[in-house]
């Protein structure tokens, strides 16, 4: 059993950028009546105390969702996501991927959540339930190729986890790659850290136990991969350096929803600037299959 709990890292930048693609994708998938599925592959606990030890402890969040708090954004994607967040910050709460998909989703779209963390699991379990919402204390990758394709034909996939061995890069590729091939209409999405300092282009999976490098081995593993399209979205809060740690995060999607990347773009134009740690700080958003 691995020891990661994201009650340490909740609200940080990594989850802003993370939780404003999530909002923008399931908006799209909401445009038209008929359900669709949402599969979160490491949920956590869903709900996450901003005033815990775990969370002071590090102060991760007053470097991500507490940096938009107090200022006014033209951007709507920006808006809707700090409408949802500001009813859970009166609480002194953070809400992970899964409470904004239960907050969002209607009642004709089904829910599963998988969570492997013994601790975590009974926590999802008292933060989240209701109709249409299955959790599954199992391993996210396994779970994920057990149940698709689901009965519902359209739907979106969240594999964001923690990453905290190196092989789980690898992980990530195998799994979806495999999905895929059984449920192609989904919507993919693989939240991912950047660890400095990147690497030569000889990095691979097995090149060593460090994980710099990693992502950027793990995306070009996917773009081998015939899919429909795959859009690359980074955001950057400093500067890539022989610092070490996570210097930003990024996200890859999958049959990404038509304008998601003037969209995301809009968005980034204003966050970059408020949760900058650096002159450094930068944001990209790339097509890397265009289809």
């Amino acid at each position: 059993m691995l020891s990661y709990r994201h009650s340490f890292h909740a609200g940080n930048h990594g989850d802003v950028l993370k939780h404003i693609c999530q909002m923008l994708i399931i908006e799209k998938l909401k445009s038209k009546d008929k359900g669709f599925c949402y599969f979160d592959t490491h949920s956590g606990a869903g709900v996450y105390q901003l005033n815990s030890k775990e969370s002071l402890k590090t102060n991760e969040f007053k470097q991500g969702i507490e940096c938009l708090i107090g200022h006014s954004f033209q951007n709507e994607a920006i808006n809707n996501y700090l409408s949802l967040v500001n009813a859970y910050k009166e609480f002194n709460q953070y809400p992970g991927s899964p409470e904004i998909a239960k907050s969002t989703l209607r009642p004709q779209d089904k829910l599963f959540l998988m969570e492997w963390h013994n601790q975590e699991i009974q926590n999802l379990k008292s933060n989240i339930g209701g109709k249409n919402i299955a959790i599954h204390h199992r391993d996210g990758y396994e779970g994920l190729l057990a149940l698709t394709p689901p009965d519902m034909q359209r739907g979106m996939v969240l594999i964001d986890p923690s990453y905290e061995v190196s092989s789980e890069y690898q992980k990530v590729v195998d799994t979806v790659v495999t999905t895929y091939k059984k449920w192609n209409s989904a919507i993919y999405v693989i939240w991912y850290p950047l660890i400095s300092d990147r690497k030569s282009a000889s990095v691979t999976f097995d090149s060593s136990i460090s994980k710099k490098g990693k992502s950027e081995a793990m995306i070009e593993s996917l773009t081998q991969h015939n899919f429909k399209n795959l859009l690359k979205i980074e955001l950057c809060v400093t500067t890539n350096n022989d610092a070490g740690g996570m210097y930003g995060s990024g996200m890859l999607i999958i049959n990404a929803p038509w304008k998601l990347d003037v969209k995301i773009k809009e968005s980034l134009q204003e966050l970059s600037p408020l949760m900058a740690q650096s002159d450094g700080a930068s944001y990209s958003v790339d097509w890397l299959i265009e289809g």
